[in-house]
């Protein structure tokens, strides 16, 4: 029945457990600001089945990898939170799925390529933070006009 799940700043380590993604009530999963180490369990992408998951916050961790596409799976989900790690690789286009995300932190990691053409679904996005990467393209026109004046999005321009 656990509904909220914060664990923030305590020092934690090693990896994270995907038993988390078993958690059938979580809504929230705060693990940020600790030394977590290792990948981000592609398992957290089952809580889109079993829970309601609205919140993710595993920043300032030192987490590496790929994003995994499952996260995309979290149809709910309105924060995403994955800054300040050291993850790699593309941003999956999965992510354009996250209808109701209003919040994305993906910035100071070592993502790279294109920023996928699928973000540009995500009507309901208000935040994006893309800064600190080694990213390239540009960022979905769909999206102008959206973010608030804190966005940054590392430089890169609109489409046209």
């Amino acid at each position: 029945n656990l509904r909220i799940l914060h664990l923030h700043e305590n020092q934690l380590s090693g990896e994270i457990p995907a038993e988390l993604g078993n958690l059938a009530n979580l809504g929230e999963l705060n693990l940020s600001r600790n030394e977590l180490s290792g990948e981000i369990p592609a398992e957290l992408g089952n809580l889109a089945n079993l829970a309601n998951l609205r919140i993710l916050h595993l920043h300032e961790n030192q987490l590496s990898g790929e994003i995994p596409a499952e996260l995309g799976n979290l149809a709910n989900l309105s924060e995403l939170h994955l800054h300040t790690n050291e993850l790699s690789g593309e941003i999956p286009w999965e992510l354009g799925n996250l209808a109701n995300l209003r919040i994305l932190h993906l910035h100071e990691n070592e993502l790279s390529g294109d920023i996928p053409v699928e973000l540009g679904n995500l009507a309901n996005l208000r935040r994006l933070f893309l800064h600190g990467n080694q990213l390239t393209g540009c960022v979905p026109a769909s999206l102008q006009g959206q973010f608030d004046s804190s966005s940054n999005l590392g430089g890169l321009p609109f489409c046209e």
